[in-house]
């Protein structure tokens, strides 16, 4: 080949090389944005997520900008280790835009976020292949308010109350907050816009604690009214309780493994510690999803020809041989009646659990409606379903002492939201009358 014909070779061979490369690196997908596709902001800002991908070239540059085009405001501008020979990351993670503060202020009430990704394509005279999004952004800085309709409310630490209010607007949460604590709230049934919520002042609640009812839209913003609320205090019971060598080789292998030899005594402060835990955050998923309407209509039934063998809130230390191995708060009354007695539901309701539940043994729990909820525990045969409607005195099955249970005997217990309350309220139909029931009913201007 002379020499015209090497060069010809040549030059093909640079076209086609030059052709390849321009198709690898200039391949013309742009960068992958994923994030929300509306924005809605509150007083308290905003922090969204932004995740970006492009496994053609790579990832180049980021620009996010809010505000009107004419007068936006940068937030962030940053780009990427890479070259336009080898291309750049493909992926990134853990972007954060925030929208706060002055910002805020300088944004309207219908705004835009304006994002733009590029990568590291020969596409565009090298300037690489774009991705532009315009992501609507609604400034909401106004808090719904809230109006309480109820007057001077007694409660007891340990008890429960009720109150009535309206919300200027419809929200994302609402109800009465105790401490960290949320009771959530409802409509009053035939009412036109008013709502009620059962609340309680948990046993561990300090004595200058503060119920409030509480209102968040949908943008995070958050409004508070307090009214008059009387708390009483409650002395907390102690008790001790001695566990006997038959207790501990009996009850406490089958509620977790134990080989022969083991420490029994320790192995009973796992099961009141860990499984306890475990047990009690069952309880509030299985009761979480709460009914918005009542089933009750009237006080708590206590179990029939029932004795109370226990105090509400009894702090117990557990002794083995006269040394205290375990410490747990007994929320909750035993009653004890017949051998095998026949357990009915305390109120109507739904079976929202019906099973093994550790400590408890075969337990139901009933969802009553409005974050009233009702336990029956180390029952010895189970005569419910869940999902089961309930009238007040139906049989849920026949006390046992399954679980953490020494003798036959019913562990019963009320809850409001996830705060164990005394049943004695809920048992005494003058109470409910006077605390619970007015609060149900439409109020008359």
């Amino acid at each position: 080949m002379n020499g015209s014909g090497w060069l010809v070779a040549l030059l093909l061979l640079l076209l086609v090389g030059g052709g390849v490369a321009f198709w690898i690196r200039g391949e013309g997908t742009p960068p992958v944005v994923e994030m929300a596709e509306v924005l809605l902001v509150g007083q308290n800002g905003l922090e969204t997520p932004i995740d970006l991908s492009d496994p053609g070239s790579g990832l180049r540059s980021l620009r996010i900008a809010a505000g009107p085009a004419d007068a936006e405001t940068v937030l962030l501008e940053e780009s990427y280790p890479g070259n336009l020979l080898s291309g750049g990351m493909r992926k990134t993670h853990g972007v954060v835009v925030a929208l706060a503060g002055p910002l805020l202020e300088k944004l309207s009430n219908q705004s835009t976020l304006r994002i733009t990704a590029r990568d590291w394509s020969w596409r565009g005279f090298f300037s690489g292949n774009e991705t532009a999004l315009e992501i609507p952004v609604t400034v909401d800085l106004e808090p719904p308010r809230v109006q309480v309709s109820s007057g001077l409310t007694y409660v007891k630490q340990g008890g429960a109350g009720s109150v009535n209010y309206s919300v200027s607007e419809a929200v994302a949460a609402d109800g009465v907050q105790v401490g960290e604590q949320r009771y959530r709230g409802h409509p009053v049934p035939g009412g036109t816009g008013e709502r009620i919520a059962l609340f309680a002042i948990p046993t561990d609640a300090p004595a200058d604690v503060v119920p409030r009812v509480f209102a968040e839209d949908q943008a995070g913003n958050t409004a508070t009214a307090r009214w008059p609320v009387v708390v009483k205090p409650r002395v907390m019971p102690e008790g001790n309780v001695t566990l006997g060598a038959s207790f501990l080789e009996n009850v406490v292998p089958r509620l977790t493994r134990v080989t022969a030899g083991a420490d029994l005594k320790a192995a009973f402060h796992k099961v009141n510690t860990e499984l306890r835990a475990a047990n009690e955050a069952t309880i509030r998923e299985r009761l979480v999803d709460t009914a918005s309407t009542p089933y009750f209509d009237g006080a708590l039934e206590q179990l029939a020809n029932s004795q109370v063998t226990s105090r509400f809130a009894e702090r117990r230390t557990y002794f083995v041989d006269g040394d205290p191995v375990s410490k747990a708060t007994h929320f909750g009354f035993d009653l004890a009646s017949t051998a095998a007695a026949p357990i009915t539901a305390a109120e109507a309701g739904r079976i929202v659990h019906a099973g093994e539940l550790g400590i408890y043994g075969n337990c139901v729990l009933i969802d009553h409606g409005l974050g009233l909820g009702t336990l029956y525990g180390h029952l010895s045969r189970i005569d419910a379903q869940v999902g089961d409607e309930v009238a007040q005195g139906s049989t849920l099955g026949l006390s046992g002492a399954t679980g953490l249970a020494g003798g036959d005997h019913l562990h019963f217990a009320v809850l409001v939201g996830e705060t164990y309350v005394d049943p004695l309220e809920w048992w005494d139909p003058k109470w409910v009358k006077t605390h619970v029931s007015p609060r149900l009913a439409p109020q008359t201007p």
